[in-house]
């Protein structure tokens, strides 16, 4: 891999990472030559240790770059592992290859450059067209950068490595997880908590923010964007632009669900305080109502108690009344009938008196009067006592205690 220093100059033509250096670090070959040699080991994706002329050589591919591993100065990068794994696999110790040089044999590491031929297959292109690097110029050596470079398509064409959307470290990968973030928040801000939507939305408008800084600091043609040129750069940000304005209308939407919910919470305060007011209201008037009814029928109950006992009072007097009156008019309908028939008999013994007989001489003096009471009229004949009728001088009550209106007794 190249360790680029500020003595070599590096810029972008196409796909194609171009490195120019100085001849203080290369030695100049006649022209391409080759060797034959035996894979001792693979040190990383691009780079590998052989022997020949029993002596071992560490060769670096040319014209391909893939991620770093075994840099003291970076952490492993994207597919840099699976590079190495299928080198690896490619290259197995004892293997024999064919090494093909160019202009410039050595680097300033002394690693020969060279393509590595297994059998007629070239293991530069092969690793371009699997996804796991891009193709890189070393000026002046231009030998197997074209068919790099077309593997390098295919790969591409084909979502290969770098270029597959299902690894979580490709840009392919990361939009398309970002994608499926964003249609996440876009569901969820109908389907959650608005504040747990908007957090979420929040969160994945702060991811796309990483991620077109990431695609925007990735400079065209490196590892890190890929291999892929200023114009597929800035279709990739295109892309995470437009996603994260749609995670930024979810979150706003979020926002505006959550004012929407707490104003319809705010109204249903409002109207559930309104009911549960004019429910104690209607209670109130209600009870009121009870009250008043209650105390109307109790007096129209007192006072109809009050007439009733008037009535019953003025019923008891009329009839005690009229029994006094009945009394009293039995009484004197009796004291008349008594009295009539007291006349009546009165005239019956007038009418039986009899004739007058002269009046023998006058006896002699009878003894001083007493008071004698007769058992009757008869005992008083039978004594010679005349009897006194109503209406007659002399007559009295005392002298007719049977009511009977003759006084003899």
């Amino acid at each position: 891999m190249p360790s680029v220093r500020s003595v070599v100059s590096t810029f972008v033509t196409g796909a194609v990472l171009i490195v120019g250096g100085g001849a203080a670090y290369s030695a100049v070959t006649a022209g391409p030559a080759s060797d034959r040699a035996t894979v001792v080991r693979v040190i990383d994706g691009d780079t590998i240790e052989v022997r020949y002329d029993r002596t071992e050589h560490t060769v670096r591919l040319l014209n391909i770059d893939t991620p770093e591993t075994k840099h003291p100065g970076k952490a492993v990068e994207c597919l840099g592992p699976e590079a190495t794994r299928y080198l690896q696999d490619q290259l197995m110790p004892g293997d024999v290859v064919r090494l093909e040089y160019d202009v410039e044999r050595y680097d300033r590491y002394d690693r020969e450059r060279a393509g590595v031929f297994e059998g007629d297959v070239l293991v530069n292109a092969e690793i371009a067209r699997r996804g796991l690097g891009i193709p890189v110029l070393f000026e002046p050596n231009r030998r197997f950068l074209e068919e790099v470079t077309a593997a390098y398509e295919e790969g591409k064409a084909a979502q290969a490595g770098m270029f597959s959307p299902t690894l979580a470290c490709t840009f392919e990968a990361r939009i398309q997880g970002y994608a499926d973030s964003v249609a996440s928040v876009e569901a969820a801000a109908s389907a959650t908590d608005p504040a747990v939507a908007r957090q979420a939305a929040d969160a994945v408008v702060a991811e796309g923010a990483t991620l077109i800084a990431l695609i925007g600091g990735a400079e065209a043609g490196s590892l890190a964007a890929a291999g892929l040129g200023v114009a597929e750069l800035d279709v990739l940000r295109v892309q995470v632009v437009d996603l994260q304005g749609r995670a930024e209308a979810a979150a706003k939407a979020a926002v505006a669900e959550a004012e929407r919910l707490k104003a319809e919470e705010a109204a249903k305060k409002k109207a559930e305080e309104a009911r549960k007011k004019a429910e104690e209201e209607a209670k109130r008037k209600a009870e009121e109502a009870r009250k008043k009814a209650e105390e109307e029928a109790k007096r129209k109950a007192e006072e109809e108690a009050r007439q009733a006992a008037e009535a019953e009072a003025a019923r008891v007097a009329e009839e005690q009344a009229r029994q006094a009156a009945e009394a009293e008019a039995q009484r004197q309908a009796e004291q008349a009938a008594a009295e009539a028939e007291a006349v009546r008999r009165a005239q019956e013994q007038q009418s039986q008196i009899q004739p007058f007989v002269p009046q023998q001489p006058a006896p002699a003096p009878a003894p001083a009067p007493v008071n004698v009471y007769y058992q009757n009229c008869d005992a008083a004949r039978a004594a010679g006592a005349a009897p006194v009728y109503v209406g007659q001088p002399g007559y009295g009550t005392h002298l007719d205690r049977d009511s009977d209106g003759v006084g003899c007794e």
